[in-house]
């Protein structure tokens, strides 16, 4: 999520919270009106916010501002739930053995190997940590291959 996208969250919210806290609406009433109604969130679509939620967002807003509002960013980003950083570290030392086979067959390779248990890790992990160290899309395609294999079989014609 981008820094323009968490700026309109922010502001949605803070549209919802401005009248509670400038003091201009009874609390009770307003929560229980605006808890009722589909609001439309920039970036995430229709949904209902609860009442709790709504208060949450204005001790949020009082204690830290308009950038209390953003969506925080996820603690764990770009780490993988999955995977150790050893079992990285070992993924990645056998894709370097590997370089040219194609992410689908080097899953298949790992699982095939033990490397990983079968229902532990998913394709997309693999994926994303390989893409991540920029392992990804050295394989040969098999058209390159059968140029290579023709540019050398091939007379030439009328001669």
């Amino acid at each position: 999520m981008d820094e323009s996208m968490r700026h309109d969250i922010a502001l949605f919210r803070y549209g919802l919270i401005a009248p509670l806290v400038n003091g201009q609406v009874e609390p009770k009433t307003y929560l229980k009106e605006v808890s009722e109604r589909v609001h439309h969130v920039p970036h995430q679509g229709d949904k209902r916010i609860a009442a709790k939620t709504i208060l949450d967002w204005c001790t949020r807003y009082k204690k830290g501002g308009f950038d209390a509002l953003k969506p925080k960013r996820r603690s764990d980003r770009g780490h993988s739930r999955r995977l150790s950083p050893d079992d990285e570290d070992h993924i990645l030392a056998l894709r370097k053995e590997h370089p040219t086979m194609p992410v689908t067959v080097f899953y298949e390779h790992l699982i095939e190997q033990g490397e990983i248990p079968e229902n532990h890790t998913s394709y997309f992990t693999i994926y994303r940590l390989l893409k991540k160290h920029n392992l990804v899309g050295k394989e040969e395609s098999v058209k390159t291959l059968w140029r290579t294999f023709f540019r050398f079989t091939t007379g030439v014609v009328n001669h």
